[in-house]
This record gives C-alpha cells, structure tokens and sequence, in this order.
C-alpha cells in the first residue's frame, strides 16, 4: 500500500502547535512505526484490503441449437483501504488520496476537535476502529445467459444478472480540506437514513435482457439480419446508491443526503432501452 502521510493530527491546525499547517507530505506505506507529531497520542495504523471469494460456474458452449454460461460468486470485501481509487467518493489520485494524510488512530479528534471546533464523524474509523465492509462489496452475484437457435434462421437470447447491494456509510466533510465525502460517522457498513428508510446497503439490484436476431438469405451469401434487443426487461429502477455525505463541505450541511444521487447524477438503474438494427451480410 502507497500513500502520502503528514505526522501532525487533524486538530493540530486548529489548535496552533507550530509546524502543524506548512508540512511537507511523505509518500510511503502507512504503519504504526510511521512517526508523528503534535504530542496528541495519534498515530498511524496498517491498512488493510481483503478479499475472498467463491464462484461456480456452469458452461454449455454451443451445441444442439442452444448454449448456457451461468455463475455464482459468494464474496467478501473488508478493511480499511479500498485502493487506488475511492468509490465512497470519487476521489482518483492514486497513491496521494486524502485516506492516510493524517493519523488515523487519532482520539484527539472526537475529545478536541468535535466539542471545540465542531468536527463530525470520528477519523479512527478510517482505521481499525472501522475496518468492515468496503464500499464494493457485494456478496453475492448471480449471472446467466443463454440463447437458442431455432431451424427457421431466428436467434433468440436472454441474459439475467443479480446482485447483492453495497454497504452504506455516512461521510462528514474533512475540517482540514472542506471537502465532502471524508470522515466516516460510524464504522464502515453501520448505514443512515435514506429516502427508502435507514439502510445499512442499497436493495440488491437485478436486470433481465432479451435479444432477437432473425436472418432473411438474399443470394447465396448474401444476408439481412433484423436485430432487436431490450436492456432492463422488466424496467427496474432500484437507487444504485445514495448520497452519503452529511456536509457539503465543512460545516454545511448536505439537504441531499439520503437521496438516491451522487454529485448531482442520478443513482438509478437505466430505464428499459430498446435497440432495433439491421445488418447486411455478403
């Protein structure tokens, strides 16, 4: 793991302790040894990223007119590291996020920072204190497709997905940065009220697509195919995700938190789409 770490505490800005607010950032792999600053009893924690899985898979490729690819995959995503990319809040710098930037194992944060200068949430849960589900765990994923052929040159297939939802975790804004989406307000997957009511994930989600190709012979090797697909069959709109974050920066507060919608984009599933084609084959 690669991240770019500061020794002072978040509060130390704000109390004034020299050196605090014009610090020089050190790339490198984030640990209790990782020296601090400040005499405020922070310090740094290891990350953690695990991942395990099983899946089962089932494949009749294509014969007898028809073919089947299905899977199952039981999974589990923990810790307290997602990567190098931040799905909890879109931040892609990799190697430099805001994740490790300061202590993590910080009790000075909730004693000081909260009742003094109004800081929300609680930055040892970017740490062990909130290690749990990541944002894209899914536990469970089910996949099936398949198709026939029929002897009268039409094709027709089918194709299901279903999926577990993700875990949800309410996000202060940073007291340092001012940006939103930063500090959890309780340990990874504890949930907040949503327009859908308190939810700890988001609904699993699953979609059905249908395609129908029909060939029509011209001249020998000359072909039309008429095509027609429909995505999202049965017009599903379960929220994706939710805004999880309390501030829109600190300390203001966010009136869309809760609703299915992140940066202003909709979090919903794609209404059903309908595609018709035509393909000449010579």
């Amino acid at each position: 793991m690669l991240e770019d770490v500061q020794p002072f505490p978040i509060v130390a800005g704000d109390l004034g302790i020299p050196g605090a607010t014009s610090v020089d950032y050190t790339l490198t792999n984030p640990g209790p040894d990782t020296p601090t600053a400040g005499n405020l009893g922070a310090s740094f924690e290891k990350a953690v990223h695990r991942y395990d899985a099983v899946e089962f898979t089932a494949d009749k490729r294509f014969a007898d007119r028809w073919s089947l690819l299905a899977s199952y995959r039981y999974s589990r995503l923990r810790g307290t590291f997602e990567g190098f990319f931040r799905d909890d809040n879109g931040q892609s710098d990799p190697g430099i996020s805001s994740l490790f930037d300061f202590p993590t194992n910080d009790p000075s944060y909730t004693a000081i920072g909260v009742p003094q200068f109004g800081y929300r949430g609680d930055v040892r849960f970017l740490g062990a204190l909130g290690e749990g589900p990541l944002p894209l765990d899914h536990a469970h994923q089910v996949k099936l497709f398949g198709n026939y052929a029929f002897p009268i040159a039409l094709n027709i297939g089918a194709g299901v997905s279903v999926s577990s939802g993700k875990p949800l975790t309410a996000l202060a804004a940073h007291p340092v940065y001012g940006n939103a989406g930063e500090i959890p307000e309780g340990p990874r997957g504890s949930g907040f009220e949503t327009v859908d009511g308190f939810r700890t994930r988001t609904m699993p989600t699953y979609t059905a697509a249908v395609h129908a190709d029909y060939r029509l012979t011209i001249h020998k090797a000359q072909k039309v195919v008429l095509l027609a697909d429909v995505f999202n069959l049965f017009n599903q709109q379960r929220a994706l995700d939710y805004d999880p974050d309390t501030q829109t920066s600190f300390p203001v507060l966010n009136p869309d938190f809760g609703q299915p919608s992140r940066v202003n984009l909709a979090q919903l599933q794609t209404p059903r789409q309908i595609r018709l084609g035509i393909r000449y084959e010579f």
